[in-house]
């Protein structure tokens, strides 16, 4: 599918460099100063460029920086001080959410500050015009909204929000559950792929495999009112806040713990006996 190319300066190299579509490009630490400010952050608790849904998109997860989008025009000096004030985007820092909700890029020349430092982007129109994508599901037709992939006709409630943080506010296990099943993408890694259930058990002590998916049939219970709906959660409580990389980090401080304290032993112990008494 022909999609619109998007292009990043690098200073180093003097020329222009391609942003894969298939992975984040990280404006962290590294990119903007060669690891040299250690008060930028490092992927991924900072800024960066991803293809989604079939256009660019500039999120932030920076806990510290505002970040500045503004249209990169002829006599704009290349300095943050001038980004910030011709900027026409700002995402502000993210000290509670999991990310900023993202910015979509539009064709053409853009600056990017965080901090002191200044990146430039360039989007090109795509050769040729991407066809309309096939309608899945029956007719269905996909939409988005707060990045989050969304079926009309079965669109999450106006409630689906403050039903998931109130039941992950009672239920800790099911939020550690569910930050551990989904930790790759909660660290924004390409092409992200959901932990084998079995290991989140051993892990995390559950009852059983059936454990996880049945906290992902209630929470899709919660949001969409109907299951149906487990390639799309992800996207929702990530792009709500929902789970957080400081959730991903007590999960994994419990299951440490529980590796610590011969909890995960017992855990593998009891599955394997279950299994063979099938």
């Amino acid at each position: 599918m022909a999609t619109g190319r998007l292009f990043l300066w690098s200073a180093t190299l003097g020329e222009w460099v391609s942003c894969p579509p298939d992975e984040i490009t990280w404006l962290d630490r590294r990119l903007f100063s060669d690891d040299k400010d250690l008060t930028l952050h490092r992927a991924p608790r900072c800024a960066g460029l991803r293809h989604v849904h079939h256009h660019w998109e500039l999120f932030s997860r920076d806990t510290t920086y505002r970040i500045y989008l503004a249209p990169d025009t002829a006599g704009t000096p290349l300095s943050a001080g001038a980004v910030e004030r011709t900027a026409c985007h700002v995402l502000p820092a993210a000290p509670a959410r999991y990310e900023a909700l993202p910015v979509t890029l539009a064709e053409g020349s853009w600056l990017v500050s965080v901090g002191r430092w200044v990146v430039r982007l360039r989007l090109e129109p795509a050769a040729v015009r991407a066809a309309d994508p096939p309608v899945p599901d029956g007719g269905k037709q996909e939409t988005t909204r707060a990045a989050t992939v969304v079926r009309r006709g079965g669109e999450p409630g106006e409630d689906a929000v403050a039903r998931v943080r109130g039941y992950f506010a009672r239920n800790a296990t099911a939020r550690l559950t569910m930050a551990y099943y989904y930790q790759e993408f909660i660290l924004g890694l390409p092409a992200p792929q959901t932990v084998p259930m079995i290991n989140v058990v051993i892990a995390l002590d559950l009852s059983g495999e059936g454990a996880v998916s049945d906290y992902k049939k209630l929470l899709q219970g919660f949001i969409w009112k109907e299951r149906g709906h487990a390639r799309h959660l992800a996207d929702f409580l990530l792009a709500n806040g929902l789970l957080t990389p400081a959730d991903l980090d007590e999960a994994r401080q419990v299951a440490a713990e529980n590796e610590r304290n011969g909890v995960c032993e017992i855990a593998r112990q009891r599955l394997q006996y279950r299994q063979k008494g099938t």
